[in-house]
């Protein structure tokens, strides 16, 4: 198993994740929306398990690009959450104020972006890797 497979595998499993909170997102207020984010959830937790015992990815891959990448793909997902988060507190603002209206977020939606930002992480180093490739193996 090569280290951008892993990143592969870890990326699918935080869409999980991201998935079971916007489940809870969007059905807060009926069981049918519980029963399904805890079934997401549990998968997404037995998806993190399995990836850490079965990969075994104790000491990843260390070289200076591969560093490189790692710290330009957090950034991104940083600045690109920041940016999220920036965008729907104006448009609440804004909506408070045109419409007169108190719009309130429910508490699920700082999970589901969290772990929308792992993700983009994973997809972003997976895609600085791939502008990098020479071709060779990436162990």
């Amino acid at each position: 198993m090569t280290f951008n497979r892993y990143i592969a595998s870890r990326m699918v499993i935080e869409l999980i994740g991201a998935i079971a909170c916007a489940t809870q997102l969007f059905n807060d207020s009926s069981m049918f929306g519980l029963i399904a984010t805890v079934a997401v959830a549990l998968f997404w937790v037995a998806g993190e398990i399995w990836v850490v015992l079965v990969f075994r990815r104790e000491n990843p891959r260390s070289d200076e690009l591969s560093d490189q990448h790692q710290l330009l793909s957090t950034r991104f997902a940083f600045i690109t959450l920041v940016i999220v988060l920036m965008v729907l507190g104006f448009a609440n603002l804004l909506s408070g104020l045109l419409l007169r209206t108190y719009v309130m977020a429910t508490p699920m939606i700082l999970p589901t972006l969290g772990m929308l930002a792992l993700a983009i992480a994973d997809a972003r180093y997976l895609w600085l890797e791939h502008q990098g490739d020479t071709g060779e193996d990436d162990e």
